[in-house]
């Protein structure tokens, strides 16, 4: 698993999965391999932050149908709370002031 994850980072950060990506997403090429190539470091940070955030034995927690979990590093879910809906209404456009 460890030299998998070695593979795939060296492929994304070195463009090759990106560039790729982004040439079958996009009919604008030069565009596609622009895009592909920020979208493969943005995969490439996530990844390592992801395995720096574990060491740090913190859980992460998520919002999944109105309720809140935590996830510990070995990858246990524990349900902390329900999410009561918003009962306020908000508007689609707003000002800044």
């Amino acid at each position: 698993m460890l030299n998998q994850d070695k593979t795939l980072d060296s492929l994304v950060s070195s463009g090759l999965i990106g560039s790729a990506l982004g040439l079958l997403l996009s009919k604008d090429k030069e565009e596609g391999m622009i895009i592909g190539g920020l979208l493969g470091a943005v995969i490439t940070a996530t990844m390592k932050a992801n395995q720096e955030a574990r060491k740090t034995n913190i859980p992460v927690y998520i919002k999944e149908n109105g309720k809140i979990f935590a996830i510990d590093v070995s990858g246990n879910k524990k349900f902390i709370k329900n999410i009561e809906k918003s009962t306020e209404n908000f508007s689609g456009q707003f000002k800044l002031k």
